[in-house]
């Protein structure tokens, strides 16, 4: 697919559950892939109370750091400035993550509307599936794909400490140029649309994240 820009993303949220805010983003890291600048915020959350207490056990958090950083709307415009620098379309740019199509996309359709706000990107490229792929290709049978798995399978030299949005965006930045350009993955049939519906963005199905599942 030519005239595509490709982001990289990974979220920090309080919990699993997008619908209606009940947790929250905490953390937001976007990677432009076709010069590497990365966009990094820390999210003000607006109920604490409601965190999951193994989410902070796993992301590190206390609830003294949920209440620092941007707010909800600052975030986003933050965010919307730095993708409208390519001068596309929503249909022009995909989003790469790891389970980003089952879960980040939740919590960010779920931001965005919590502001009045449409996700302006239509297109998700999620490395879970092209890891999946990948490892059947070498013969792995039933591997664990987390990230950090999926580094070490791949003999990737990983970036920082797991579940920090500023270094697993990384992490899945060069998870996909890995497959990519050294294991020779054709990406686009992994490429799924997505558009951010307000009346959809947050339905009953919550997916359970691998990332916060899987801690091996």
């Amino acid at each position: 697919m030519s005239g595509l820009s490709y982001y990289a993303v990974d979220l920090e949220t309080t919990g699993l559950m997008a619908k209606n805010m009940y947790h929250e983003i905490t953390e937001i890291s976007i990677i432009r892939c076709v010069d590497k600048v990365q966009l990094f915020r820390n999210v003000r959350c607006e109920n604490p109370q409601n965190a999951s207490v193994d989410a902070l056990r796993i992301t590190n958090k206390t609830m003294s750091d949920l209440t620092k950083g941007v707010s909800r709307k600052e975030a986003v415009d933050i965010c919307n400035r730095f993708f409208n620098i390519d001068g596309l379309t929503p249909a022009h740019r995909c989003i790469i993550g790891h389970n980003i199509f089952t879960f980040d996309k939740k919590f960010l359709h779920a931001l965005w509307e919590n502001v009045g706000e449409i996700f302006p990107a239509h297109l998700y490229l999620d490395t879970i599936p092209m890891m999946r792929f990948y490892a059947k290709q070498i013969g792995l049978i039933k591997p664990k794909v987390n990230l950090h798995a999926s580094m070490d399978i791949c003999g990737i030299k990983k970036v920082g400490a797991r579940h920090n949005a500023l270094s697993d965006s990384q992490n899945s930045y060069l998870l996909w140029k890995d497959l990519v350009d050294n294991k020779k993955i054709d990406y686009l049939p992994f490429i799924k649309t997505a558009i951010h519906l307000p009346k959809n963005a947050n339905d009953d199905n919550e997916a359970l994240d691998p990332e916060l599942l899987d801690q091996q």
